[in-house]
């Protein structure tokens, strides 16, 4: 009797090795087999465990996802405040008041995926020249192509908020000059150089920035103004503005 247990137990846990058996992949049916099954595994996790890091993988510094990359163009628009340089007029001194006026056009460049860049700008200025203490005014009409270099600071995505500064020179291209309705460009230079310095701040697409721009040249054409002085310009604007791409 108790031979006949051990027999049927014997024979029931060799039924249930071959099932086991019999149910594996045909390559791990052996002691190799079982090895390579196992060692597939641990690569089959540590690849799904490299790929969920890549995916996980921090944003480019600045945050906010990635970097901007490409031609940046945008336009900008704002008002002008602008004045003149003291004249002298044989002995007497004239003053000018600051006047309001607007700029605005397209912009291009200034690298705001990375930390410093060049941008350049097409610009139509409206400049007035209001004498201090007289009625009536001279209004000039530039082309404005500042050529300045852009130093960003922190997000370098354009979903991210960068703050920048802008230096460079400015050429303005006289293209009217008119002194109450009448036409007196003849009296006034065709080109001004001056020197750009402003800052601003970019939200994803928006931007404003302030700056301040010197003339360096005399705006009066000596052999058509007469008596009066060299004067050069200043201006201040603040100009909004929308990043196309």
């Amino acid at each position: 009797m108790f031979r006949l247990s051990r027999s049927v137990f014997v024979t029931a846990l060799l039924t249930a090795s071959a099932v086991v058996v019999a149910t594996l992949p045909a390559g791990a049916q052996t002691r190799e087999g079982l090895l390579l099954t196992a060692q597939a595994s641990n690569e089959t996790n540590s690849a799904f465990l490299t790929a969920g890091m890549a995916r996980q993988a921090p944003p480019p510094p600045g945050g906010g996802g990635p970097a901007a990359s490409g031609f940046g163009i945008g336009a900008k628009i704002g008002p002008l405040w602008s004045s003149f340089d003291s004249a002298t007029v044989g002995s007497t001194t004239v003053n000018f008041d600051t006047s309001t006026g607007w700029e605005g056009g397209i912009w291009f460049g200034g690298n705001r995926g990375g930390r410093v860049g060049v941008m350049g700008e097409v610009l139509y200025a409206k400049k007035d020249q209001q004498v201090s203490g007289q009625t009536g005014s001279t209004s000039l009409k530039y082309l404005e192509i500042p050529i300045l270099m852009r130093v960003n600071i922190g997000s370098r995505s354009r979903n991210g908020i960068s703050i920048y500064g802008l230096v460079g020179p400015v050429f303005d291209v006289n293209l009217k000059a008119e002194a109450n309705g009448i036409d007196v460009k003849k009296n006034y230079q065709s080109l001004d150089l001056g020197v750009l310095l402003g800052g601003g701040i970019e939200i994803t697409r928006f931007l404003v920035e302030g700056r301040f721009n010197k003339g360096l040249r005399n705006v009066l054409d000596s052999d058509n103004a007469g008596s009066i002085s060299d004067i050069k310009t200043k201006s201040f604007a603040v100009l909004f503005g929308l990043r196309f791409n």
